[in-house]
């Protein structure tokens, strides 16, 4: 694929933005974030990037590729996940999860490095057709997370009716998460995903005080500039080879975790 709608697939990259355990800062996983090296404009983020996909056919071109490369990019680490978002759209066709599978196996990377995202105030029309596509991918070992946790009308409809492995706590709670109504949000969040057996992950950390609260209210992992910023598959193998020194050395400290360039 050279060409998605009017841009140029060479254009686009692929930065990785490392989640951390929130007990030791030592790294879990990484999201996938879509860029776009515009020839005039420079690098555009992925708000910008993605005004460009206007339509359901191009974002659906525009998943496929991500999907494909943050899987190939991967493989440069051993066992490192890797989650990447998708339009939940593509959960309607009778055909995805088969897709998925297709393509992970053509890849060469296990089921169980790759989490898919949904994001929670994407329209869902068809809850047996997703649930179905869910089941043949988490049966495979791909995990599902519902991101943006909280922001939407639909939050408890789609964890009764989408199993999911993962909920992953907005950014404008942790903004403020000083508020006694943020916090208040986000200890109901956890209690309930802990309840039901959920992993709980929380985006946008970019102080300590929130890193503090997060981990004590029982959060698993903790995503964020305070960590990382979102960086290259060569930034990610220096974390990992970092990580791996110090783990080394010092078997029983946290392994800290370095900007990834």
């Amino acid at each position: 694929m050279d060409v998605i709608g009017t841009i140029k697939t060479r254009e686009l990259t692929l930065v990785y933005q490392p989640q951390v355990v929130a007990g030791t800062g030592a790294l879990a996983s990484v999201e996938a974030l879509l860029r776009h090296n515009h020839p005039k404009r420079g690098l555009l983020g992925a708000g910008e990037t993605l005004a460009n996909f206007d339509t359901p056919e191009l974002l659906e071109q525009l998943d496929w590729w991500v999907m494909e490369r943050a899987c190939r990019d991967a493989l440069n680490w051993t066992s490192l996940p890797v989650s990447i978002n998708i339009s939940a759209t593509q959960l309607h066709k009778p055909d995805f999860a088969a897709q998925v599978l297709d393509l992970v196996s053509k890849v060469g990377i296990a089921p169980d490095r790759v989490e898919l995202e949904i994001v929670e105030g994407a329209f869902i029309d068809d809850f047996d057709a997703a649930t179905c596509n869910i089941n043949v991918l988490r049966e495979a070992g791909i995990r599902i997370a519902l991101d943006d946790f909280g922001t939407g009308y639909s939050s408890l409809t789609y964890l009764l009716k989408i199993p999911v492995d993962k909920v992953k706590i907005d950014k404008s709670f942790v903004d403020k998460v000083a508020t006694v109504q943020s916090a208040a949000v986000i200890q109901a969040i956890v209690a309930l995903a802990r309840a039901i057996g959920l992993k709980i992950t929380a985006e946008g950390v970019e102080t300590a005080d929130q890193q503090r609260f997060l981990r004590a209210v029982g959060c698993h992992y903790l995503q964020g500039y305070l960590f990382a910023m979102a960086g290259s598959v060569d930034g990610i193998t220096r974390i990992l080879n970092e990580q791996a020194v110090a783990h080394t050395a010092a078997p029983l400290a946290a392994p800290p975790v370095r900007k990834a360039g």
